[in-house]
């Protein structure tokens, strides 16, 4: 199991969004819904979608069909420098299922594999681009779950 994989998933999580640098949550409370809505009410730092995106290793063709570049640009360019609320879900789900993967497979290159290609069970499409809504998201971690727990996916 490699070393990414031996931290908490919240923890995986919060790293992907570039830790405490940019995201005023820990790992435990990333585990409260009360805190963690109040982080995306408020809108993640521009500055955290830009770091899962050169550092979650989800090449940026793919992670532009998830939050696309122009968005983070035009982020980038208001006045608070803060992504709306549905780009800011957007984003954690996208940390989240990453941290998931890693889980699930014990690996960071295998899940990033599984994550970042076409898969049949997703009608051909990478896993990673149906974090862009939540029933897709939530279609990535059924399946995630049934290969942690050892059922058909």
């Amino acid at each position: 199991m490699s070393a990414n994989v031996e931290i908490s998933r919240s923890e995986r999580t919060l790293a992907l969004l570039g830790g405490g640098q940019f995201v005023q949550l820990s790992a435990r409370e990333l585990g409260n819904p009360a805190k963690v809505r109040s982080v995306i009410r408020e809108g993640l730092p521009v500055a955290s979608a830009q770091y899962a995106r050169e550092h979650s290793g989800v090449p940026n063709r793919l992670f532009d069909q998830v939050v696309p570049r122009t968005t983070l640009i035009s982020a980038g360019k208001s006045k608070s420098k803060r992504l709306s609320k549905p780009v800011s879900e957007v984003v954690l789900r996208a940390a989240k299922i990453i941290a998931l993967a890693e889980e699930a497979f014990g690996d960071r290159d295998r899940a990033m594999h599984w994550l970042n290609n076409p898969n049949p069970v997703f009608e051909d499409e990478a896993p990673i681009t149906l974090t862009d809504t939540e029933s897709g998201t939530e279609w990535v971690e059924q399946v995630l779950g049934r290969m942690m727990y050892g059922v058909d996916a």
